[in-house]
């Protein structure tokens, strides 16, 4: 018997293949990756906010999903809290974008990218090294905001 899936802390199922979007920004490729990962079957997509992706990801799961093709709990979607996120004050708001974006309710795996606080501007990350400024964060009190996500029900595991 084939293992499809692996069983997270918590009883949640991750699909053990999926599709990642990293540097998948050109909207028309992107979209016919999706579909036609989709249609051969996957169903974990990974993401990230700072792969500015999210919106393309959203528009095609929205379709699947609207059209019946698929249901939301079918799928597994993961994406990221950016650098500029990692303060505790941060968390909840580029989750908020994320399932915007998405145009989801909730994640099913909501990760921290990168374990360093950033500076925040609006709109994300600047790419200028000489405009980034470290912040030392208060990992617990990250963890704590992403612990009332799952909560909230924004995202089932992280």
């Amino acid at each position: 018997m084939a293992v499809t899936s692996l069983e997270m802390a918590g009883g949640k199922q991750i699909p053990i293949v999926g599709l990642g979007t990293w540097m998948a920004n050109d909207e028309s490729e992107l979209e016919e990756a999706l579909n036609v990962a989709l249609e051969a079957g996957y169903r974990h997509i990974d993401t990230a906010f700072v792969y500015s992706n999210e919106a393309i990801i959203g528009r095609v799961l929205n379709k699947w999903i609207s059209s019946g093709k698929v249901k939301r709990e079918d799928l597994f979607i993961t994406t990221k809290l950016p650098m500029s996120g990692v303060h505790e004050d941060r968390v909840e708001t580029f989750l908020n974008k994320s399932l915007e974006n998405l145009k989801l309710d909730y994640v099913d795996l909501y990760l921290v990218h990168f374990p360093i606080g950033t500076s925040h501007n609006e709109g994300g990350l600047s790419s200028a090294p000489d405009q980034i400024k470290l912040e030392a964060p208060n990992h617990a009190g990250v963890w704590k905001k992403m612990e009332e996500q799952v909560d909230a029900g924004k995202t089932k595991a992280i």
